[in-house]
Parts: C-alpha cells; sequence; structure tokens
C-alpha cells in the first residue's frame, strides 16, 4: 500500500457477478484495485462457479441452498494486524428472480450488525432488474457480443448501486427504535445440536487453509415435542452431514477470499514487478561464476541504484512532455508521448522504451479514455506510476530476506530428508517402506512449520547462515516431538506396510490388497451418504411414520430403500455397509422385554449406532477380525494361503505401530545433529528460485502485492434457505431456515446448528 486512505478504502471491496440463462456471465469489481475488464470478468465468473458447487453439496447433504454466509477475516500475524488496516469480515449473499441469478462477495471493516434479510432483498432486485435488461436484449438486430457489452455496463451500475447501500450501511440492522422480528433471529431459533473442533492452520498451501478436526458431537435435548419431534427429524441436518457441510464451507471461504486477494492487485503493479525481475535475471544469468547469498543481496541494492536513476531520468523527460501544452484523447495524447520518449532515445544514454510501455498501460488504467485532455492533466497518472515503481523496490528489498531464509530452510529440509531416505534404503524392506513414508509424512509437517516461520519473519531480519542451521535444528527437535505424538498410521498405510513384507506373490492378491485401501475412504464416504439429506431423510418422508418406529421395521425398510439407490454406486465396500443396518435390526431379536419405540427414539438411536460402528471399523485391530472373515469367504485356496499370510503380516504391522515412530524419531535426532551446511557458492540466477512454481517474483506477488494475503477466513454464521417441494410448502407458514453459528478460542471452535422449524411448522394441518 501506498497511503493509508488506500488501506482505509481496502475495508470496502466487492465482487459482484450476474449469470444469464443464456449462458452469459458478467461482473464488476470494486475497490481500490486495478484490474482489466478481461479479469474482472474472469473472477465474477470464477465466484458464481465456486457458489454453484457450493449449492449442489448443499442441497444433497441438506436440502437447503446458501441464503447467506458470513467469514470474519483472521489475521494470524499480530504484529501486521496491530500496524495496517483491514477489512474484519467477508459476505457472500447469492441472489435470484426466476433463472436470473446474481451475487454479491463483499469486505467490510465490521462483523455481525446486518440485517441478512434486507441484504438478500437487495440482491433479488437486482435479479429481477437484470431479468428485464434480459428481456430488452432479446432482439434480433444485437448479436451476443452487443449483449455481453449491454450486460457489462449494467453490472458496473448495479454493483455501484449495491456497493453504495453497503458502505451507507443502508443494510445494518436498526439498533434504537421498533425492531422486526426476523426468521433468524435468536429468539426464533432452536439449537439442537453443536460440535467442537480442534483447528490447524496449513500455512504451506496457497492460499492459507483452515482444518477443522476430531469432532465432538454434543446433542441437546429436542426442543420439540411428540409429533413435532418427529416432523422436525425429516428436515434437520444429520451429524455427518453437518461434518461435510462445514469442512466445504472452509474450503468455499479459501477460494473466495483468493479471489479477493486477486481482486486488490494493481495490475500495472504487477507488470512492473515482473518487469524488475525479469531484468534482474537476465543481468545474473550472464554471471557464469557461483556467488554468496551476500553477493545477490548486495547485487540487489546496486540494481535498484541503477533503475531508480532511470526512472529519474524518465520522469524528466516525462515533465518535458507534459509542459507541452498537447491536447486530445487518451489515445491521441499517449500517441504524442510515444513519439516524444522515442526522439528522446535518440538523443540520450537512455532508452526508456520498456517504461513508456509500463507507464502507458498504468495511464491508461488511471484516466477516462473519452475525455479530451490536456497533456498535464496525466501528471497525476505519470506520478502515482513512480510511486508504485519506487514502492516495487521496497517490496523487493523487504521480501529478498524472507525469501532467501525460506529457500535455505526448505534446501536443508530436501538435505535431510534426502540423508534420512538413504538410511532407510539400507534397511530391510518392510522398515525401510513404512520408515519412508513417516519421513515423507514428517516433511509436510516441516514444511507448514517452516512456511509459518518464514511469513512472520521481523521486518529487518539480516541473514546469516550460520544462525540459520541453528535455527532449523531447532524447528526440526519442537517439531518432530510433536509430531511423533500425533502422528497416526491409517490402515491404507498398514495394508501397505504388511504388503511390502509379503514375497513377490502378492501380486496374485492385489485386487484384495487393493481394495483393503480403499476400505477407510469407502467406508468414511458411504456414512455420509446414508446419513445425508438426500437419503435418510427422503426415507423418513416416504414412510408412515408409525410403521417405522419400531427399529426392526426401520432397519429393514431403510435396508431396501438403500439397496435400490446405491445400486449404481461403484464402491467395493458398499454390500459390507449395507450389512451393518442389518446387524443393527439384530441387536433387537434377543430382547425378552419389547418396548415401544417412537420414531424419534428409533432415529436417534440408529444414527448413534451407525456412527459408532464407522469409528469402530476404523480401528486397525478390528479389521484384522474383519480380514478374517473376509478370508473365509475367499474360494481360491493359493490366494487363501496368500491372505492368511497377508493377515499375520498385518497383525505384526499393528504390534510395532506404536514403537516404529520412535526408532524413526530417533533416526531423525541423529541426523539433525550430523547435518552441516557448508557456505557454498552457487550460481546467482539458483538464488531468484526453490522450483521451477515456486519463484521470486511469484512469492512477492502472493505475499506483497495481494493486500489480503495475511487473512484467514473463518466461517462466523452461515444461514440455509430449505428447498420445499410445493407439497411440503403447504405444511409451512413461511420459509424454513437452518443456521450454523461459529465461535473460537486458541486451538478450538464450536458451531452450533439451529432452525427456526417450530415457528414455521404448520402442526395443525398435520394433525388433519
Amino acid at each position: 500500500m501506498i497511503t493509508t486512505r488506500e488501506s482505509i478504502n481496502y475495508q470496502f471491496s466487492l465482487i459482484f457477478g450476474y449469470s444469464s440463462p443464456k449462458d452469459i456471465i458478467v461482473g464488476n469489481v470494486l475497490g481500490p484495485g486495478k484490474l482489466t475488464s478481461v479479469r474482472v470478468n474472469e473472477l465474477s465468473q470464477e465466484v458464481i462457479r465456486f457458489l454453484r458447487m457450493y449449492n449442489a453439496i448443499l442441497r444433497d447433504y441438506t436440502g437447503s441452498e446458501l441464503f447467506y454466509a458470513e467469514f470474519e477475516l483472521f489475521n494470524f500475524d499480530e504484529k501486521d494486524a496491530r500496524i495496517n488496516i483491514y477489512p474484519k469480515s467477508m459476505l457472500l449473499i447469492p441472489g435470484n428472480y426466476k433463472d436470473c441469478e446474481s451475487l454479491l462477495l463483499a469486505l467490510k471493516p465490521d462483523t455481525g450488525y446486518l440485517d441478512t434479510h434486507k441484504s438478500k432483498e437487495s440482491i433479488d432486485d437486482i435479479s429481477k432488474l437484470f431479468f428485464e435488461v434480459e428481456e430488452f436484449t432479446d432482439h434480433p438486430e444485437l448479436d451476443r457480443e452487443g449483449k455481453i457489452r449491454l450486460l457489462e455496463s449494467f453490472a458496473e451500475r448495479f454493483s455501484k448501486k449495491l456497493y453504495g447501500e453497503l458502505i451507507e450501511d443502508k443494510w445494518n440492522k436498526k439498533l434504537i427504535g421498533i425492531n422486526i422480528s426476523l426468521p433468524t433471529d435468536e429468539d426464533m431459533l432452536k439449537t439442537y445440536g453443536s460440535i467442537k473442533n480442534d483447528v490447524e492452520f496449513f500455512w504451506n498451501k496457497n492460499p492459507f487453509e483452515l482444518n477443522f478436526f476430531n469432532p465432538e458431537y454434543e446433542k441437546f435435548q429436542s426442543p420439540f415435542d411428540d409429533q413435532m419431534a418427529i416432523e422436525h427429524l425429516k428436515y434437520l441436518i444429520s451429524v455427518p452431514s453437518a461434518n461435510f457441510l462445514v469442512e466445504n464451507t472452509l474450503k468455499l471461504g479459501t477460494n473466495l477470499m483468493k479471489l479477493a486477494n486477486t481482486g486488490t492487485i494493481d495490475e500495472s503493479q504487477d507488470r512492473i514487478l515482473f518487469y524488475l525481475i525479469k531484468k534482474i535475471r537476465e543481468e545474473v544469468g550472464a554471471y557464469q561464476e557461483n556467488c554468496s547469498i551476500e553477493w545477490i543481496t548486495s547485487y540487489f541494492e546496486d540494481f535498484f541504484n541503477r533503475m531508480e536513476k532511470k526512472l529519474n531520468k524518465f520522469l524528466e523527460v516525462s515533465n518535458e512532455f507534459l509542459a507541452s501544452g498537447e491536447k486530445g484523447d487518451s489515445t491521441h495524447l499517449l500517441k504524442k508521448f510515444d513519439n516524444f520518449i522515442e526522439k528522446k532515445n535518440d538523443q540520450g544514454n537512455y532508452n526508456y522504451r520498456d517504461l513508456f510501455e509500463l507507464a502507458s498501460f498504468s495511464i491508461n488504467q488511471s484516466i477516462r479514455k473519452d475525455e479530451d485532455l490536456i497533456a498535464i492533466e496525466l501528471n497525476s497518472a505519470v506520478n502515482y506510476f513512480a510511486e508504485i515503481f519506487k514502492n516495487n523496490f521496497n517490496l523487493m528489498r523487504k521480501s529478498l530476506p524472507r525469501f532467501l531464509y525460506r529457500r535455505e530452510l526448505i534446501f536443508l529440509v530436501n538435505i535431510l530428508i534426502s540423508n534420512l531416505n538413504e538410511k532407510f534404503d539400507k534397511e530391510q524392506k518392510p522398515v525401510k517402506a513404512l520408515g519412508q513414508n513417516l519421513i515423507s509424512k514428517f516433511k509436510s509437517v516441516l514444511l507448514n512449520k517452516i512456511e509459518f516461520n518464514s511469513i512472520t519473519l521481523i521486518k529487518d531480519y539480516l541473514f546469516d547462515l550460520n544462525l540459520l542451521i541453528k535455527e532449523f535444528k531447532k524447528i526440526v527437535i519442537e517439531t518432530l516431538s510433536s509430531f511423533i505424538k500425533e502422528v497416526k498410521l491409517s490402515i491404507s498405510d498398514l495394508v501397505a506396510f504388511a504388503e511390502v513384507q509379503m514375497e513377490s506373490n502378492s501380486g496374485l492378491i492385489k485386487k484384495h490388497l487393493n481394495n483393503f485401501e480403499k476400505f477407510s475412504n469407502e467406508l468414511r464416504f458411504l456414512i455420509n451418504y446414508i446419513l445425508r439429506y438426500s437419503t435418510i431423510n427422503r426415507f423418513l418422508k416416504e414412510e408412515n411414520d408409525i410403521e417405522i418406529s419400531d427399529p426392526v421395521t426401520f432397519a429393514n425398510k431403510f435396508y431396501r430403500f438403500l439397496e435400490k439407490r446405491m445400486g449404481g454406486i461403484d464402491l467395493i465396500w458398499k454390500s459390507y455397509v449395507l450389512e451393518w443396518i442389518k446387524d443393527y435390526a439384530k441387536r433387537f431379536f434377543k430382547i425378552e422385554e419389547k418396548r415401544d419405540w417412537s420414531l424419534n427414539e428409533t432415529y436417534t438411536d440408529f444414527v448413534e449406532y451407525i456412527e459408532k460402528r464407522e469409528t469402530f471399523e476404523q480401528n486397525e485391530k478390528q479389521f484384522l477380525v474383519f480380514l478374517d472373515t473376509y478370508i473365509v469367504k475367499v474360494l481360491d485356496e493359493t490366494e487363501k494361503n496368500l491372505l492368511l499370510d497377508f493377515s499375520k503380516k498385518f497383525e505384526f504391522c499393528i504390534d510395532i505401530k506404536l514403537e516404529f515412530p520412535k526408532y524413526v524419531q530417533k533416526k531423525i535426532e541423529t541426523e539433525v545433529n550430523l547435518l552441516k551446511l557448508n557456505q557454498n557458492k552457487v550460481l546467482p540466477i539458483t538464488l531468484l528460485n526453490i522450483s521451477e512454481e515456486d519463484t521470486l517474483y511469484k512469492y512477492i506477488n502472493e505475499n506483497e502485492l495481494k493486500y489480503f494475503s495475511k487473512l484467514i477466513p473463518r466461517p462466523k454464521s452461515i444461514i440455509l434457505k430449505h428447498t420445499l417441494t410445493n407439497e411440503e410448502k403447504e405444511l409451512f407458514k413461511s420459509t424454513l431456515f437452518h443456521l450454523v453459528n461459529f465461535k473460537y478460542w486458541h486451538t478450538k471452535s464450536k458451531f452450533e446448528i439451529s432452525d427456526n422449524f417450530k415457528e414455521v411448522y404448520r402442526e395443525w394441518i398435520k394433525e388433519l
């Protein structure tokens, strides 16, 4: 950022998108970032694409579509948060009218206070206006390109209207005076469940990702009585579906933040950065002698000094043109400017062609092209170009030590991992396989820690190789301790390890081993499938409440229902999971005292059984029991004998599961203590990148040019609007909403699930 004013402006940013029934997508971006119209439309299309994918998931797992989403923007860098000004929340509000879709992605300086229904009405109104514009464009003399240009102009106009309503607080709730109760207000909702999670961050992902794990479900006593409790079952969100919803909401937030962050880029500044680094690469690429890191740092300063002199000379020449009194529109003036610069190229020691092309692009973004101007009126645009040019010098000075710090640490990680792999190459085949598996996982954890350290590095960091290797060893030891405590070997890991221990004949049972590796993931997917809205809720709606209130009848009918629905699913373990439903029914065959069950009790008991069964089956010792049952059913004697051998190998893997990570820990500790980094000199060009994709240019672009790089979107409130059939609408007085509200503390999170079912359901109609 160049000024505090621009930082303040960044608190309000907006991406608006509109999708036509005729498959035309247009949009607009409002905020301090300067993007070309092509990039703006790309961003609009991306936002709409993410929303459609998200809604497709919601329809399957919750029977709803997104009504409103708010994310709080968490800055993980406390020092940066105290110095710079950032928005505090990100909103996603979709709108629709008939087949027209529109949406708003907005960033604002506070959280809460928004009347979600008022903002949604505004977006819906815009969709209606677009529908009217669409009808007007349905004209034979207007081709597709003409329609797109017309819709783009209206997208710009409508987005400014929404932007005005946002910054003028037109959508805020009234804090004083008479307030009308909204369907999603707290006093209109009943909470029926909450889930606590541990929270972790993936710093080595781009953009940074937030992840919830180790969920703990807390079920509340049903807020409904008798028949209403049963009716509520047909519309509630199950625990697996809630977890899946939140998992995809985290992904949605990450993707939307990436798009919003792209909207902060000044394409002129980006072009200048690319130009500067390209020039440096051309210059240092000519050096064929090895150099030190200190040399490249010194070279950068020399380059900046030379480039600044050239820039100042260019500005002197530019000022001469600005004072010339030339008149005309922007195209005419820039052509005159170009000719003027060309003459100066012939007269002086500098060639300004490259700087003029950069300046011309920047000027075109800063002025209106259809106005007649005097040359002096380009003065502010030229000054702005000069400022962002010099600002790139500062960004490169700031980023180079961080990039080199990161580069050397990643280089050390690669050396350490390579040395460890060499050591395990000399081990017996099974130890080698499992050891290298754990080392690969440790590498990911280590890179994650290094990324965080490089981002939060002190501002005036001075590169020192001796201190760096000490810090690296400290990072490894600290990370290793927590890694060994938390590392988990999955069933698929143990299957792969057991396979390696077998002789070459394992190829004869390869199809079985491949199926075993899919076991854990398929079980998890199938449980989510069974308990999602489009499966179990649909079953509840189709069956008679009284008939399926008994657990045995419930299980038998649900089994037949799933058999039909899962017939087309190409998964190995679907039949195995279906057997769990039969097992659930068998639990009640030997019970001497029969009791009357309500459907609410049966449903709760069944869901708890299925969830506990899935957790139980994911245990490696239980998998060993499963193997015994599986092997008995194999008819081929050769395969059966090989599978028995595999089962013994798998049991051995379980026995060493706890001790083996400690063995790997000692190996890593020994290797890191032996690690030495000689201050070897390298070709200077190699210091400007870590890999083909990981370059100095990309590093600065992601972490400096994108203003929101240090902000992580954490879901705050998700409102879903239930999709009711025409028949179901008769049962409700108004719209059924589901809410998921989030809270965070330290490395923990909790989200609560609630709805307004009690307020909107017409219980008396069901009784008729």
